[in-house]
């Protein structure tokens, strides 16, 4: 079973996006947003300062957070979410929005969990590890290193050769496949790759 959670700001089609069986949270405002497209949600996290419509919790169970904590309510939302030991667990939203703060940390929660996506209705970001990591994807390929990772691409329109990519490296951006398929080697550290769609 995989579980969604539901982050502000969300995509627009979160029912096409969540495939059953699934288990679902909503995190904060992202409750609302749930709503709006007509989610069943399982649980609500969040201490609820940005929800809009309060009353939304008494239409589901929810675990209410106290507003002081170290960490943010998507964080203790995943940290719910993998404890329930799911085969993947995606962040349907997070990235965009008034809090540019936020999403930031979004993306760096990609660093510390495994086993993690996020979507969003133009992108989605995934952690690579040391390995071989195939792709067939036909829009922007980025790819981002936290420390310092080596990498080769092949396959792609910009490949690179057991590149050591540092932290804050802005080579990565706007690669994209010359052939079928591509293949990303990490040979050290771990990657976020973001996988966007070309504008049509």
């Amino acid at each position: 079973m995989n579980v969604y959670l539901i982050v502000h700001p969300v995509p627009n089609n979160l029912n096409q996006i969540i495939k059953k069986p699934a288990y679902v949270i909503a995190v904060d405002q992202g409750l609302f947003d749930a709503y709006k497209q007509g989610v069943f949600v399982d649980l609500a996290i969040g201490d609820f300062d940005s929800l809009s419509d309060i009353s939304l919790l008494d239409k589901v169970l929810y675990k209410r957070l106290n507003p002081v904590k170290d960490i943010t309510d998507t964080e203790a939302a995943l940290q719910y979410a993998l404890s329930l030991n799911p085969a993947h667990t995606y962040i349907l939203g997070g990235i965009g929005g008034s809090r540019l703060e936020h999403s930031y940390a979004n993306l760096l929660l990609l660093f510390d969990y495994d086993n993690v996506s996020i979507m969003t209705s133009e992108s989605v970001v995934v952690k690579f590890n040391v390995g071989m990591h195939k792709t067939k994807f036909s829009g922007y390929i980025n790819i981002f290193s936290q420390n310092q990772a080596v990498i080769s691409l092949t396959g792609f329109k910009y490949e690179l050769d057991t590149y050591k990519l540092k932290m804050f490296d802005r080579l990565g951006i706007s690669n994209e496949l010359k052939d079928t398929e591509g293949t990303i080697k990490v040979h050290s550290g771990s990657i976020l790759v973001v996988y966007t769609k070309k504008e049509q």
